[in-house]
């Protein structure tokens, strides 16, 4: 991660130390457990800060998979249609500060560190009850507030986990967007598709607009009868019947719901949405690397997003052999992740991302790709493994984690992404 000045540095560490190292940057050991501060801190934080979210016409966007991609078209069009448009992701490839952005623009330097320092003020006029917030509670609050101080009109939110008890679902949404729903993070939304379903359907709101991607049943069920229940206005909405500029077989379901909540949103035409779509720049999500051999960035950590990206390899690569570079978080099922993919791969690299305390390690990682008969190699060193993969004919691919992503698109010597469009 490139850091920049000794102020936001500074800043940085601050905000990290808000979070706990082993468990990512939703958690806190030092945050009040009560069920009240949940949503309350940021809550708390954000009326501190005058309650800018109040002055926003917000798109709160949860899912499994596809809910940064869904965003990141949404804003994009939004723009084009001549809204200011603020839009908060996570997590980011190279630099913190792509997780805010105003235009597709990520916030400079030097606003990032005045708006740490206004934060840092305010979590010291937090109540004593609701200890520490959270790396991820300030950060929100933050955007949010730069948002609202940039002169922004609507702003699109992703959602970090879940729905229900996330920091994002302090605000109040104008619209509510759910992307698809498959199997991650069970031991904390559940083990079931139903039950992970009602965690994300949380974000609902009574007379509101629901946008909801295609689902397998349960969580179809599961989403209807909570837009019942709520008093939500529910819309699904199919994949659109034309190709996408994103690559990648689910790309057309995203685009479908950011289409659909633009439309709810403000007055977009067809030209519109065509001109939103084609000028975004979306790195890490089956990100094309031109060169020999071309290399493949895909942030794939779940199953059902390994399965998306092997139905895509499949069809890019033409048969041409595939080089796999994989790095996966302890807290993901990694099994889920390599079962689609190692079926497409000729060789892999075993790797971990460098400073990652949640990294499962190489040696591991390379023990259940051997399981499965392939030529594994285990290699730490993210940036040994990919020269080696390099070396081979065919194509390059990277996954497992944007983490992963990130590391090798500054080892392959590519800029940080400070524009989209």
């Amino acid at each position: 991660m490139r850091f920049g000045s000794r102020q936001m540095t500074e800043g940085l560490t601050w905000l990290f130390s808000l979070a706990d190292q082993e468990r990512g940057v939703g958690w806190n050991p030092r945050a009040s457990p009560d069920a009240h501060w949940k949503l309350g801190r940021t809550r708390a934080l954000l009326d501190l800060a005058r309650a800018p979210d109040k002055n926003l016409r917000i798109a709160l966007v949860a899912g499994t998979k596809g809910k940064g991609s869904t965003c990141a078209m949404l804003a994009s069009i939004l723009g084009a249609a001549g809204v200011r448009c603020g839009l908060y992701t996570k997590p980011h490839l190279q630099t913190y500060r792509e997780r805010i952005r105003v235009d597709g623009q990520a916030i400079s330097e030097a606003a990032f560190e005045a708006a740490i320092a206004r934060m840092r003020k305010l979590v010291g006029e937090l109540p004593k009850a609701a200890g520490e917030p959270t790396t991820f509670e300030v950060t929100t609050a933050l955007a949010l507030d730069e948002f609202t101080g940039d002169n922004c009109d609507m702003a699109v939110v992703e959602v970090g986990l879940g729905g229900r008890l996330d920091a994002t679902n302090a605000t109040d949404p104008f619209v509510s967007v759910i992307a698809s729903i498959s199997y991650d993070h069970t031991a904390i939304l559940g083990t079931t598709l139903g039950a992970i379903a009602a965690e994300k359907a949380g974000i609902l709101r009574p007379h509101r607009s629901a946008v909801l991607a295609e689902q397998r049943p349960a969580a179809m069920h599961a989403l209807r009868h909570a837009c019942r229940q709520v008093g939500a206005i529910c819309q699904v909405v199919q994949p659109l019947d034309r190709d996408v500029p994103l690559e990648g077989v689910v790309q057309r379901q995203n685009a479908a719901l950011a289409v659909a909540a633009a439309r709810l949103m403000t007055d977009v035409n067809d030209e519109v949405i065509d001109r939103g779509l084609k000028r975004l720049h979306w790195p890490g999500r089956f990100e094309v690397v031109e060169g020999d051999p071309t290399v493949i960035l895909d942030g794939a950590h779940n199953g059902a997003s390994a399965e998306a990206l092997a139905r895509t390899l499949d069809s890019y690569a033409a048969g041409r052999p595939i080089s796999f570079v994989i790095g996966i978080n302890r807290d993901k099922d990694a099994r889920a992740v390599l079962r689609p993919l190692l079926k497409h791969a000729t060789r892999v690299w075993a790797t971990q991302t460098t400073g990652n305390p949640r990294a499962l390690p190489s040696a591991d990682l390379a023990t259940l790709c051997k399981r499965r008969g392939l030529s594994v190699q285990a290699e730490s060193d993210l940036s040994v493994a990919l020269k080696s993969a390099k070396a081979l004919q065919g194509v390059v691919c990277v996954t497992g984690s944007l983490m992963l992503v990130g590391q090798a698109r500054a080892t392959l010597g590519l800029p940080a992404p400070e524009r989209l469009w």
